[in-house]
């Protein structure tokens, strides 16, 4: 039968765990929120920029526009003070224009420029009336990457009037230009800003991914609790253990649903088990009733022909009383037995029955104690029944050997104590099975009932010891019990 351990392994094969779809759907809307918060600062940087690109280029365009005239002889004329004049009489400064007619021929430019600043021109309809803007500047062009005395420059068109004489206007900024490089310091911030919204977006999945782990630890110790809940510990309530006051208010309902269907399968059993020990307590005195009738009444030959049948009703009813027994059987921590003792015990109650049947017991490394923690009476039982069956499935002749191995000093592992015979052995087919109740491989062969390896499991399951059946070094079967390692202090 599948343990809790298998069904959870099971489930978690079968799909992820709550705390991994919550930290993933948690991490993946924290990643979402995080790409939407970068593209909306990327969109507004470069809606900031290109509204200080395009304040610049106006700016710059009003300031030509202010000193230019149409001369005597119909040609525009570029005058400015000093100062201005200096900005556009270095071919090599960081502002340039050139002047057009409004086919697009030039007519004017700064200092070396001899052509258009690009061949993109502002729309016919763009120019702005004159009561709109003071110095009848048209609507920005679209912006360009043009050239002016052999620089790149960035810069716009726009149709204007000097005199009342339409013409285009083309103006344009080098790369070093002082609001090209507040764009470079834009970006500078850009870049910062990202990093600084990533590393808060990176804590921030920290904390709630601890959070969410945190607050799924009572769910977890009590995932752990129900795990442990056996026939042993059938008692144990979720509710009512340590973590039943520390429980998420979600999860209160389903643990009292858990522990009221705990209580009616307790209940179940306990009437199960009740009946069972009754029923078969109530057997044995009408058996050794008519066994004693039967013995007086009928002829020894006859009598002989029927005992076995009433050696087994009463062997039946007697494994069925102490499987009722061993199915409440808990082990404390504080429970401690020595195995040495015991096997010494059980050998010598058993030895006369070796010797009636023609077989022979060998005990090994009984010379020391070998404390595991248990409880004496119920290991004697599991031991006597291993040793029983190994002496019903030994030849005659044959040696049933008992032999414990003490736990390591320091080690991880626990003692052990094995019992070998000398029979036929058991089919690796057929190991899964033998410790199933009332599971015989031969029916027509032995007066058990099936019961005596399921005890033994029931009690090894109550000491935490593993049992598994193998072949022994001499041939025959070899059942090995591996007990936990001894609780230290």
């Amino acid at each position: 039968m599948a343990g809790p351990e298998a069904y959870d392994r099971g489930r978690h094969d079968r799909g992820w765990s709550l705390s991994r779809r919550v930290a993933v759907r948690a991490v993946l809307a924290a990643l979402l929120v995080l790409a939407a918060m970068l593209t909306a600062l990327v969109l507004e940087l470069q809606d900031v920029r290109g509204d200080l690109d395009d304040q610049s280029l106006q700016t710059q365009a009003r300031q030509v526009l202010r000193h230019l005239t149409i001369g005597a002889g119909g040609d525009p004329v570029f005058d400015p003070p000093a100062a201005i004049a200096a900005l556009y009489a270095d071919p090599a400064g960081n502002e340039a224009f050139a002047l057009l007619d409004e086919a697009g021929g030039f007519l004017l430019g700064s200092a070396g420029v001899r052509g258009p600043l690009s061949e993109l021109l502002p729309a016919a309809g763009s120019r702005t009336a004159a009561d709109a803007d003071p110095h009848g500047l048209g609507d920005l062009g679209h912006p360009f990457r043009g050239e002016a005395a052999g620089r790149p420059v960035t810069g716009t068109g726009f149709r204007v009037q000097v005199d009342g004489r339409p013409l285009i206007l083309q103006v344009g900024q080098g790369d070093d230009h002082p609001d090209v490089l507040a764009d470079s310091l834009i970006e500078e911030f850009l870049e910062t800003a990202a990093w600084w919204v990533i590393g808060s977006f990176t804590m921030l999945i920290g904390v709630t991914l601890w959070t969410i782990r945190a607050g799924l630890a009572p769910l977890r110790r009590l995932s752990a609790s129900a795990a442990r809940i056996g026939p042993a510990t059938s008692g144990v309530r979720l509710g009512r253990g340590p973590e039943g006051g520390n429980l998420p208010r979600e999860v209160v309902p389903l643990v009292a649903a858990i522990d009221g269907a705990l209580d009616r399968l307790d209940g179940a059993l306990e009437n199960q088990r009740v009946f069972v020990a009754d029923a078969a307590h109530e057997l044995r005195t009408p058996i050794a009733a008519l066994r004693a009738r039967i013995e007086a009444t009928l002829p020894p030959d006859q009598a002989a022909r029927v005992t076995p049948d009433f050696d087994r009703l009463s062997r039946l009813a007697d494994q069925l009383l102490r499987l009722a027994e061993v199915d409440t059987l808990a082990v404390t921590p504080a429970d401690r037995a020595d195995l040495a003792a015991v096997a010494r015990d059980v050998l010598a109650e058993l030895a006369p029955l070796a010797v009636q049947h023609g077989r022979s017991l060998a005990l090994d490394g009984a010379e020391r104690p070998v404390p595991v923690q248990g409880r004496a009476e119920p290991l004697a039982r599991l031991l006597r029944n291993l040793v029983e069956n190994a002496l019903a499935h030994s030849p005659e002749g044959g040696t049933v050997a008992v032999r414990l191995v003490p736990a390591p000093a320091g080690g991880a592992e626990g003692p052990e104590l094995l019992v070998d015979d000398n029979g036929p052995g058991i089919p690796p087919d057929r190991r899964a099975r033998i410790f199933e109740r009332f599971w015989r491989a031969d029916r027509r062969r032995g007066d058990g009932a099936g019961l005596g390896l399921a005890i033994v499991q029931r009690i090894a399951d109550a000491h935490g010891a593993g049992i598994t059946v193998e072949d022994a070094p001499e041939g025959g079967a070899r059942f090995r019990l591996r007990f936990p390692p001894p609780v230290r202090g």
